[in-house]
Order: C-alpha cells, then sequence, then structure tokens
C-alpha cells in the first residue's frame, strides 16, 4: 500500500472515530459506537474455529458481524476490521460482503482493512500521547510487559496487536517486540493485565449473543407471508434461545426458501 493510500485510510479512521464520538485513547465498548454510527451489528458465538467476522450490506442495511466465541479484544478488532471493509470495500452498486475467515494479508482489501482497524483502534497521535503523558516519555527499550497492558487496557486490544502496532509506527523494533513477547510467554497476557489492575476481559470470550430485533420480525413476516418454511424460522428463533412456541400469532402453513441473515451467518 502506497503513502498516499495509508493518509487516505487514516483520514478515514479519523472520521469514524468522530462519528462514534471517541475522546479517550481506545473505544469504551466499539460495539454500541457502531451501532450509533448507523450500523447494523450482529455477534453470535459460532466457535472458536469458525470464521472471524463479515461486513455486508442488504436491502440497504449495512452489517458487521462478529464471532464472540473469539477472545475479546479479538472480536474487537473484527468489528473495527470489518468496519474497515464498510468503508473502504462494499457499496449498494458493487461488493456487498465480504467473510473473513481470518485476517492475514492475503490480498488488498485484508491489508486495507487491517490498516484501517489499526489507525482506528491505536491512532498514531494518541499513542504518541500516551507514551508521553502515561508512560512519562520513558525509554521503549526499557518497556516491559506491564507497560504493554497498560496500552492494552488504555486502547481495548489484544497485546499481540498492541506489539504490532507499535512496531509499525517505529516505536520498537523486532528484538523489543521479541524480547516483549517473550514476557507475555512467561507471564500471560492475563497475568499481566491483573498485575496492572487492567481489564483482563480483553483475553476471555463473550459468547454474547447479539441479533437485532428487527431482523427476528424480518423473519417471522418472512413466515407468515410463506416465504421461508417452520423450520428456517425455528433455526433462526434459535439463535437467540427463543422457540417457534414462544411466538404468537405465527401462520400454520409452510412455504419455500430461506433467505434470511441468519442462513448467512451459518455459512
Amino acid at each position: 500500500m502506497n503513502k498516499n493510500r495509508q493518509l487516505a485510510i487514516e483520514k478515514i479512521a479519523d472520521t469514524v472515530r468522530a462519528e462514534c464520538k471517541v475522546t479517550g485513547y481506545g473505544f469504551q465498548n466499539i460495539f454500541e459506537a457502531a451501532e450509533k454510527s448507523g450500523y447494523q451489528v450482529i455477534r453470535y458465538p459460532i466457535g472458536k474455529d469458525e470464521f472471524l467476522g463479515f461486513a455486508m450490506i442488504k436491502e440497504g442495511e449495512r452489517i458487521v458481524f462478529s464471532n464472540s466465541s473469539l477472545i475479546l479484544s479479538r472480536e474487537i478488532f473484527s468489528i473495527a476490521h470489518e468496519l474497515g471493509h464498510q468503508k473502504l470495500h462494499l457499496s449498494e452498486q458493487g461488493l456487498t460482503l465480504i467473510k473473513d475467515d481470518d485476517f492475514t494479508d492475503r490480498d488488498e482489501y485484508e491489508v486495507e482493512a487491517n490498516y484501517f482497524a489499526a489507525s482506528l483502534m491505536m491512532p498514531r497521535e494518541k499513542v504518541d500521547k500516551f507514551i508521553r503523558q502515561e508512560l512519562n516519555d520513558k525509554s521503549s527499550d526499557k518497556w516491559n510487559g506491564l507497560d504493554i497492558a497498560r496500552i492494552q487496557t488504555a486502547f481495548n486490544v489484544s497485546y499481540d496487536m498492541a506489539l504490532i502496532r507499535l512496531k509499525s509506527l517505529g516505536k520498537l523494533s523486532e528484538s523489543q517486540v521479541q524480547y516483549l513477547k517473550n514476557e507475555k510467554g512467561e507471564h500471560t497476557a492475563t497475568k499481566l493485565l491483573k498485575a496492572i489492575n487492567g481489564n483482563a476481559d480483553l483475553c476471555r470470550s463473550t459468547e454474547a449473543k447479539k441479533v437485532p430485533a428487527e431482523y427476528l420480525e424480518w423473519v417471522i413476516s418472512n413466515y407468515n407471508e410463506k416465504l421461508i418454511p417452520r423450520k428456517s424460522l425455528q433455526a433462526a428463533l434459535s439463535y437467540v434461545d427463543l422457540d417457534v412456541e414462544d411466538i404468537g400469532g405465527l401462520s400454520e402453513e409452510k412455504a419455500v426458501e430461506d433467505d434470511s441473515i441468519f442462513a448467512k451467518i451459518g455459512t
């Protein structure tokens, strides 16, 4: 990615932070912030070995999905990455779905979405400010795992993402990154976070189930209009721990295809 494209992506990320009214170092709750910015946010625990997330435009709605079986810091990065796809790559006239099995830099879109997420979560000027004001301008060759844990908590990112971003910003050398990775290997990120009274929840999965109410209403409406069969309705309801018997006023007629968002989640 050339310098001009990097700068353009950084500006877009700054715009999103402004839209989400992020005034501190990191997002307090990126899921709520994305919703307030007009995105439909779906979180669901589909398993640790399943895909990470997707970005989609469906019937004019912009949707971001994250797998809540992942540890929270990873899931937060998933949402940031999918917002990147929404801002940079999807349009109602063109590409409308990108699914991410991983976040490796396998193509230009993934490189850009990763760069967007890093710029969104840890903007250059906020990192500089944290180092100067919170780490008292401590020289990076004296940083230890506890310092990275402080950065983790401030920006709500994973230990590894913090190291990657700090290296890309020229704050750490490769040898320093390796030293700090060894610190994590010796103590674990969870213990480091607990030692500074940081946010140890970043290292645990939430298994959150968050499906916008309008999608349930849409699935029920599709069933009542004979567009999907009862088994598809049941499958959709089961995602939020509901049963067909919990829903009143349903048609008894059966019907055909299932084109719901819930089917997309399972692909």
